[in-house]
């Protein structure tokens, strides 16, 4: 009786290992060779598999198995999955930390996470079908946290939802400016750790003068 058992649980196991195989291959050939060398033949032969699987295990559509890599990779969709620690955490000083922390590590991540800074790109310079999908995704998470934030701010004059929209884009802008071209920008080059630590303390400082504005 256990024999049948084995083998379902081994064809699970092979399923998701392969499954694995393919997501990776798929952040190779984003950082190595671009997004637009994304195509099933490809995929399939960085992950040595058969090229069926790719259609068996992502729903027939090579866009599912992008997408799944995405998700692991965004930040703010991986931030969906804490929304009860979230939730808590915008209690807390109206959720100044919180945002803090999520400012600072967003920039951290982004900085060191070459793959997510080719998605953006990607999602920047053409018009996706696939891309447009993860923007929306990341919006709708978006609104939940804004759901926390904004009755701290209402009647205080300060729109802090766009605010964050100026924090979050600087962030892409000066990562994405600092890894292709090395120049600084206003005279801060975020790839020196000294210049990093000062935009660091800047987000904190921003923070605290949202914060006080609106309590003033």
């Amino acid at each position: 009786m256990e024999k049948p058992r084995k083998r379902i649980a081994g064809a699970i196991r092979d399923k998701e290992r392969t499954m694995l195989k393919l997501i990776a291959a798929v952040g190779e050939i984003i950082k190595n060779e671009g997004y637009t060398a994304l195509g099933v033949n490809n995929i399939a032969k960085k992950a040595e598999v058969n090229k069926k699987l790719i259609y068996r295990y992502f729903d027939n559509n090579v866009n599912n198995l992008i997408e799944t890599y995405v998700k692991t990779k965004d930040y703010w969709i991986g931030l969906s999955g804490d929304m009860e620690r979230l939730m808590a955490e915008s209690q807390i000083d109206g959720g100044r930390p919180m945002v803090k922390t999520i400012l600072k590590t967003h920039l951290s991540f982004f900085y060191t996470e070459e793959e997510m800074q080719k998605i953006v790109i990607w999602e920047t310079s053409e018009k996706s079908k696939l891309m447009k999908e993860v923007g929306l995704k990341r919006e709708a998470f978006g609104e939940e946290v804004f759901k926390l934030l904004l009755p701290n701010f209402e009647k205080s004059g300060v729109d802090f939802r766009a605010i964050m929209a100026l924090q979050v884009a600087g962030i892409i802008f000066m990562v994405l400016q600092s890894k292709a071209s090395g120049n600084p920008f206003c005279g801060i080059d975020i790839n020196n750790p000294n210049d990093m630590d000062r935009i660091l303390k800047s987000l904190d400082q921003l923070t605290d003068l949202v914060y006080d504005k609106a309590k003033s």
